[in-house]
C-alpha cells in the first residue's frame, strides 16, 4: 500500500474513535439542548481528541500549540459539511440521533486531505547532506567531507 493509503486507512480508524466520541457527547448533550448546539458541543469534543489522535495515529507527527492551533482550520471542511449535513438530514425529516452519523460519514474525503495538509506539512528547515569531495592534495588523497 501506498503510504497516502496507509495513512487513509489510519484516519478511518481514529475516525471510528473520533465519532464516538462526538457523538457520546451528542447524545450526553442532546436532553439538555438543541440538536445545533449538541453538534457543535460535539464536534469541540471530538476535535481535541482526533488532533491527538491523527498526530500520533495517523500522521505520526510530534503535536504542538502550532499543529493544535492550526488543526481546526483544517476541520473547517469537516465543519461545514457536517453542519449543513445534521441540518438538511433534519430538515428532510431523519432522526436527530441518526442524521450526525450519515453527515459525518459524507465529510471524511475533504476532512483527511485538509489534515494531512495542517498535520504533516510543516515548515521545515533542512540541512543538506553532506557531499563527499576528493581532497585536491594529491599527497594525501583522502576523502573529506565538505557541508554545502
Amino acid at each position: 500500500m501506498t503510504a497516502t493509503i496507509t495513512a487513509l486507512v489510519r484516519y478511518a480508524l481514529v475516525g471510528v474513535v473520533n465519532a464516538a466520541t462526538y457523538y457520546l457527547v451528542y447524545l450526553a448533550v442532546l436532553g439538555e439542548v438543541g440538536y445545533l448546539t449538541a453538534h457543535i458541543v460535539g464536534l469541540g469534543a471530538a476535535m481535541v481528541v482526533s488532533f491527538f489522535l491523527n498526530c500520533r495515529v495517523t500522521f505520526r507527527v510530534r503535536p504542538s500549540w502550532r499543529r493544535f492551533l492550526l488543526y481546526p482550520a483544517s476541520q473547517a471542511v469537516n465543519i461545514a459539511a457536517t453542519t449543513i449535513g445534521v441540518v438538511a438530514l433534519v430538515t428532510l425529516g431523519v432522526d436527530e440521533r441518526i442524521a450526525p452519523l450519515a453527515a459525518a460519514v459524507l465529510a471524511v474525503p475533504a476532512s483527511f486531505l485538509a489534515a494531512r495538509f495542517v498535520l504533516s506539512h510543516q515548515r521545515e528547515v533542512r540541512v543538506p547532506a553532506p557531499v563527499p569531495v576528493f581532497d585536491p592534495d594529491p599527497a594525501t588523497l583522502r576523502l573529506t567531507v565538505v557541508r554545502r
